[in-house]
């Protein structure tokens, strides 16, 4: 384990243990509040966790991020009954990460044993209590009264009932006011250890989280009295509210379905898991989670159902898409994902190469924005997407080239060879490895490695028998992901 990750998961222990004593509705109130949300938003901590010396103010000493994984399953087993046949709804949690397609929920799923949970208030129930809005964040920290996150629109989904968590909103300023002066209390014993403790920007947060946390813990003890439910299906339970439904539905033998939403290129977006069963792409996802010491029985190969797109016809034709994009037609075509200006003199060199030996048409795909990218400027041959979404592009392209994205994943479900730019990163699970060496970090071997895809026979055979391999191991079942959602909820329903 390198330095990083050792201080990373080695503060995660101290701050488990630190405050373990916080407890509300018999929880320990750390173990929802999602440390590493704090971290990976803070350079100036991120940079001190790069240090060697580090580690040296730190009481306890992660060997492996699977230390993390362990004092995880000894909470969530604490709260655990054993799941039971149940009359109930199953629930889906809609939030921006779950990213099932939106024309066809309502077609997978019945509205008679299926619901909608997402955050916000319903219409009726928007104008409540303005007067107790807090005027500052000093207010917020010390009333600890809550704002409902703005309510979403799962619309798309038809005939469904709809639940909004604020709805089930109580007041709870008590008892979070309470544990805030536990956590004052704490905060004022550690004074040397660790330093982060002591932080400003560290306090406010934890004490705006101890009171969300609470918030959440009634609002979903209030959603369990007043809603039959047999399972939840949530998008991930990095995010507190996911966790909390997990944790305290599990209390009454409700399992909880987290799907996976993108690949695991680093494990600091996938540790640790929390839920009854991961819905996870395929035995890459199965064997990394085994080796942190989680029971197979816990995870399922299901995939996920945005990827079952693959199977519909392709919404534009041919000539369509090279008049709307203004491509040149008798020129091969790839596309190009790239993370803003994230690595953009990488993938200036790597078109550049590109252009002294194949000329083709490059469409950039551009995430998260929605502008074209600048080097569609660069670049006479360069273009961009003009709305088209990637499963709209896939048909029309020869070969994918990107970042460790999901996007990789999803080229290749569509039968496009994909080529990696690849990279050290904090966390790297070496995910695309078996793509070598369609897979390199040196822009220019990655050129030369792309034009003799677009020019050899032989070459291309050899690309795509990588490809398949590739998803042999990664996402090795071509069943519908929902058909496989639906089978898993099933049995652990029934």
């Amino acid at each position: 384990m390198d330095t990083f990750l050792e201080n990373y998961w080695s503060l995660y222990m101290d701050f488990l243990r630190d405050f373990a004593s916080l407890t509300f509705g018999g929880f320990s109130l750390v173990y929802f509040c999602h440390l590493p949300s704090y971290v990976l938003r803070n350079p100036v901590l991120l940079n001190d966790l790069e240090n060697e010396s580090y580690i040296n103010i730190m009481k306890r000493k992660a060997s492996s991020s699977k230390d993390i994984q362990e004092m995880f399953q000894i909470f969530t087993e604490k709260h655990r009954v054993a799941p039971f046949k149940k009359d109930g709804k199953v629930v889906i949690t809609v939030d921006k990460l779950l990213r099932f397609p939106k024309s066809n929920n309502h077609q997978q799923f019945s509205s008679q044993d299926t619901v909608i949970l997402t955050n916000g208030t319903s219409k009726k129930n928007q104008k409540i209590n303005r007067s107790t809005k807090p005027k500052n964040k000093t207010q917020l920290i010390n009333t600890a009264v809550i704002k409902i996150k703005k309510r979403n629109n799962p619309s798309i989904i038809k005939n469904m009932s709809i639940y909004y968590l604020g709805d089930f909103s109580i007041n709870v300023e008590t008892q979070i006011k309470q544990v805030q002066q536990q956590a004052r209390k704490i905060l004022s014993q550690k004074e040397n250890h660790p330093p982060l403790y002591q932080k400003p920007a560290f306090q406010k947060w934890l004490q705006l989280t101890i009171a969300s946390v609470i918030t959440y813990i009634e609002i979903t003890n209030r959603l369990l009295k007043k809603v039959s439910i047999s399972c939840f299906v949530v998008s991930t339970t990095h995010s507190f509210i996911n966790r909390i439904l997990a944790v305290v539905g599990s209390t009454q033998g409700i399992p909880t379905i987290c799907m996976q939403h993108g690949i695991i290129s680093s494990e600091l977006g996938y540790i640790p898991k929390i839920a009854t069963v991961d819905a996870v792409y395929g035995q890459f996802e199965k064997d990394w989670y085994q080796n942190l010491g989680v029971d197979p029985t816990a995870l399922e190969i299901v995939g996920h159902p945005r990827f079952d797109q693959i199977y519909s016809p392709a919404k534009v034709d041919q000539p369509t898409f090279i008049k709307k994009l203004g491509l040149r037609k008798y020129r091969k075509t790839i596309m190009i994902a790239v993370r803003g200006k994230e690595d953009i003199n990488q993938w200036r060199k790597f078109i550049q190469v590109l252009n002294n030996k194949q000329k083709c048409n490059i469409i950039i795909k551009n995430y998260p924005s929605s502008q074209p990218h600048p080097l569609t400027k660069e670049f006479t041959n360069v273009y961009a997407i003009k709305g088209y979404t990637i499963y709209d592009i896939f048909p029309h392209v020869d070969a994918v080239i990107t970042y460790s994205s999901t996007v990789g994943l999803e080229a290749m479900l569509s039968e496009r060879v994909v080529f990696i730019l690849d990279k050290n990163f904090k966390g790297k699970t070496g995910y695309f490895q078996n793509l070598q060496p369609l897979i390199q970090q040196d822009p220019l071997v990655l050129a030369e490695q792309v034009i003799a895809f677009l020019t050899k026979t032989s070459y291309r055979n050899y690309a795509e028998k990588k490809r398949s391999q590739f998803l042999s191991y990664a996402y090795p079942s071509n069943k519908r992901s929902f058909d496989r959602l639906k089978q898993l909820i099933k049995r652990l329903t029934n």
